[in-house]
């Protein structure tokens, strides 16, 4: 893993990830691909977290995603003092969270998720932004995650009871919808 500066970065992500270039944060290279991490967007969480905002895999063999995070995990521990990554899969464009899953990311849904609101979840622009999926990864014990990760929603919860998240493994994101 190398710290590589956001202009290498963007160079990268223009040509690589249908999001394109990104203003903030830092970027890791490898071999693999690049990553970057910024500041969380969303005003709920703490700033002692980082949101990984690019996952770009340029040479995506087997198993090259979740070997990349295995050495990614390791260098943000030894490097950074950020307890918790979040990022969000959009299923809309076809992610479904493969990725996360097989890199022993936890899915942490959004209240969007388990109940999608009337506003078609905010207007950015002149259509309505589809629902994301949330993925944390721990980096270090946070006492406060578990709190700013649960849905505070009886009726959700009522409906969905395997929604709730809760540590260590986030929700049961293979059946929080049979219950």
């Amino acid at each position: 893993m190398m710290l590589v500066s956001m202009r290498e970065a963007n160079w990268l992500l223009v040509r690589h990830h249908y999001l394109g270039p990104i203003h903030r944060g830092f970027a890791l290279r490898d071999d693999l691909g690049l990553l970057v991490f910024a500041n969380p967007s969303s005003r709920r969480l703490p700033l002692d977290w980082l949101e990984l905002s690019r996952w770009c895999l340029t040479n995506a063999g087997h198993n090259a995603g979740s070997a990349q995070w295995s050495r990614v995990g390791a260098w943000l521990r030894s490097h950074r003092s950020e307890t918790t990554v979040v990022s969000y899969s959009d299923p809309s464009r076809g992610h479904t969270g493969a990725l996360y899953k097989a890199s022993g990311w936890w899915w942490a849904p959004t209240w969007h998720r388990l109940r999608p609101p009337p506003s078609g979840n905010g207007c950015w622009s002149d259509k309505n932004e589809p629902v994301k999926d949330r993925w944390i990864y721990p980096l270090k014990a946070d006492p406060d995650r578990e709190r700013l990760l649960i849905h505070n929603d009886e009726s959700i919860a009522r409906s969905y009871p395997r929604s709730l998240y809760s540590e260590p493994g986030g929700v049961d994101w293979k059946r929080w919808d049979k219950a």
